[in-house]
């Protein structure tokens, strides 16, 4: 796809201005139809890339790693907080779900209502270094997805799970294990 003059900059900047983000580090890549609100609560470090049609909701706070992956159609809403470690990824329509309306205390369940009438859980989502989180993917609030782990695609995360696991399923469960990676020296 061959981005528009108007829109193109340097940096692989185009529809984003970095002075507006909490951090930005060097060769990041947002493309343009890629949607964030809150930019100023977000830190995104070097080699990280934000592919086209994604929508990220800054919440209480969003921590992007280096050399990490957000892939097309993925979705991070709810107004909690992410921390993705470096090299772990977001693959295609993966859901990040930092806060969500629940069914406690006899409350309504609909976001055009005030707080008051609602039980609004929010939360931490930790995607540790090395992981992967597979096309359609849900993540729920405070899970972590250890270090190394892969969640298969359509999975339901709704607990932690363990570094260097495989696991799929709705609920997710751990089928096997991965193995580490080596660093090259």
């Amino acid at each position: 796809m061959e981005i528009p003059k108007q829109l193109a900059a340097k940096d692989n900047i185009y529809s984003h201005n970095p002075a507006t983000f909490r951090k930005y580090g060097d060769n990041v890549t947002i493309y343009p139809t890629a949607k964030i609100i809150k930019p100023e609560v977000i830190e995104i470090y070097d080699n990280s890339v934000i592919d086209d049609f994604t929508f990220i909701y800054g919440g209480k706070g969003i921590t992007i790693g280096k050399n990490v992956h957000i892939a097309p159609f993925v979705s991070v809403t709810g107004g909690g907080e992410l921390v993705m470690g470096d090299y772990s990824v977001l693959a295609c329509g993966a859901r990040i779900i930092t806060g969500t309306d629940t069914y406690y205390g006899g409350k309504r369940m609909n976001s055009t209502l005030p707080l008051t009438q609602r039980n609004v859980v929010r939360g931490k989502i930790e995607i540790k270094k090395d992981a992967f989180v597979g096309t359609n993917a849900v993540i729920h609030p405070n899970v972590t997805i250890g270090e190394g782990a892969i969640i298969g695609s359509n999975s339901l995360v709704l607990k932690n799970v363990n570094p260097w696991t495989i696991n799929v399923g709705s609920p997710c469960r751990t089928i096997g294990e991965r193995p580490k990676i080596s660093e090259e020296t």
